[in-house]
């Protein structure tokens, strides 16, 4: 088995076995959780653009369809 690759709270690395299928051992499974990196996601103007003008448009009828 694999040396679990968590930190200590002094800052050491964990002696403990590694779980099946994980660099972490089972008191160090929040820091594999920690340590993934965030998929980086890149904003589709148009799609954001498309989607205000249908909740305005949509927005408008009801205001003027239920003035009254």
């Amino acid at each position: 088995m694999a040396q679990c690759e968590g930190k200590t709270k002094k800052g050491e690395r964990c002696k403990r076995d590694a779980g099946a299928g994980s660099g972490f051992c089972s008191i160090h499974v929040d820091q594999e959780v920690r340590s993934r990196k965030e998929p980086t996601a890149e904003w589709d103007t148009d799609s954001i653009m498309k989607a205000a003008l249908g909740f305005a448009l949509v927005g408008a009828i009801f205001l003027f369809r239920f003035r009254r």
